[in-house]
C-alpha cells in the first residue's frame, strides 16, 4: 500500500524529510504539504479554483500591506496554492494517508480540508497528534533560570527530528465516522466569511479581527522599541500559533487607530519601532 505523509508547514515538511531520508523512508513513503495558514483569510469554498483565487487575490493584497513583496514571490505564493487543489490526483486509490497535526486552529482546519478533498478516493487515514504525543512523553526544556519544565508542541514543525520516529509509532487511525465528521466540518468552514480563527479548548472558534491587539499593546511600552521584538514577545507567549504577517498587520492598524506611535519606516519590520501614544 503507498503511504502519503501530509503536513501543514514548511518547517514540519523539511523534518520529516530529512528524518525519513535518513530512514531511507523516502523510497516507499512520500510526503506532502499543504503549505498554507488556514488560521487567516477566507476559507469560502477553498476547495475549488473560484474560492481558491478570492483566497490568492486576499494574500496578494494583505500581504502588500505589511511588507515588501515582490511580483516574483506574489506568484510563487499562487503556484503553491493553486497546488492543494490538485491534491486527489497526487494520491491514488488504495493509499494510506497519515496527517501530522498540532493542535491549533490552521491544523485543525487543514485536515478537515484534506479529507473533504480527498472523500471520494479509495483511501485510510491515520493521525499522528504532536501536541498529545509531546504532553504523553512529558517533553521538557530549561527555561532561563536553568529549570527543567514542561514544554507543549502546538505544531508539527515544532517536534525534534530526533522525535520523529518516535511520533510515528503512535500514529491513531482515523475511523470512517470520524472522517465524515471532519468532512461535514470542512462544509460549515467552506461557508464562512471569518477572517481570523483561533483555537481553544479543542475546538476552532471564529474571532474578530482583533483580537491579538490587547496583547500587542500590552507589551508595548512608552519608549520606542523595535516593532519585532514587540510582535515576536506576543507570539512567543500567546497559547495560540499565529505568525509574525498577521501581528504586523495589526501594529499597522493600532497605529492607524492612534493607539501606537511609530518611527522609522512602516516596512520593511526591521525598520519599524513603536511605543505607546
Amino acid at each position: 500500500m503507498n503511504k502519503f505523509h501530509i503536513c501543514f508547514s514548511l518547517s514540519a515538511y523539511g523534518t520529516l524529510r530529512s528524518v525519513f531520508r535518513n530512514q531511507n523512508l523516502l523510497q516507499t513513503e512520500s510526503i506532502i504539504c499543504i503549505e498554507d495558514d488556514f488560521s487567516v483569510g477566507p476559507l469560502h469554498q477553498l476547495e475549488t479554483a473560484t474560492g481558491m483565487n478570492e483566497r490568492i487575490e486576499w494574500i496578494h493584497s494583505f500581504f502588500k500591506q505589511v511588507e515588501p513583496i515582490s511580483n516574483e514571490d506574489l506568484t510563487t505564493i499562487k503556484a503553491y496554492l493553486l497546488r492543494n487543489l490538485t491534491l486527489p490526483s497526487q494520491i491514488p486509490d488504495a493509499s494510506s494517508v497519515i496527517l501530522w497535526h498540532g493542535q491549533n486552529a490552521s491544523d485543525s482546519i487543514g485536515i478537515r480540508y484534506v479529507v473533504s478533498m480527498l472523500q471520494d478516493k479509495n483511501l485510510s487515514f491515520e493521525a499522528i497528534d504532536i501536541t498529545a504525543f509531546s504532553v504523553n512523553c512529558d517533553y521538557k526544556v530549561r527555561n532561563i533560570d536553568g529549570n527543567e519544565v514542561s514544554y507543549v508542541w502546538k505544531s508539527a514543525g515544532a517536534l525534534p527530528p530526533k522525535l520523529v520516529m518516535d511520533a510515528y509509532q503512535v500514529k491513531k487511525n482515523m475511523s470512517a465516522s470520524l472522517v465524515q465528521s471532519l468532512i461535514l466540518e470542512w462544509e460549515k468552514w467552506s461557508q464562512s466569511d471569518s477572517t481570523l480563527r483561533v483555537y481553544k479548548q479543542g475546538e476552532v472558534l471564529e474571532v474578530s479581527e482583533d483580537y491579538y491587539d490587547a496583547s500587542l499593546l500590552e507589551h508595548a511600552s512608552n519608549k520606542f522599541q523595535k516593532a519585532a521584538r514587540v510582535i515576536g514577545t506576543v507570539m512567543g507567549e500567546s497559547d495560540q500559533c499565529i505568525g509574525d504577517t498577521y501581528l504586523t498587520y495589526r501594529v499597522h492598524e493600532l497605529i492607524k487607530q492612534g493607539l501606537l506611535q511609530y518611527q522609522g519606516e512602516l516596512m520593511p519590520l526591521r525598520r519599524l519601532e513603536i511605543r505607546l501614544k
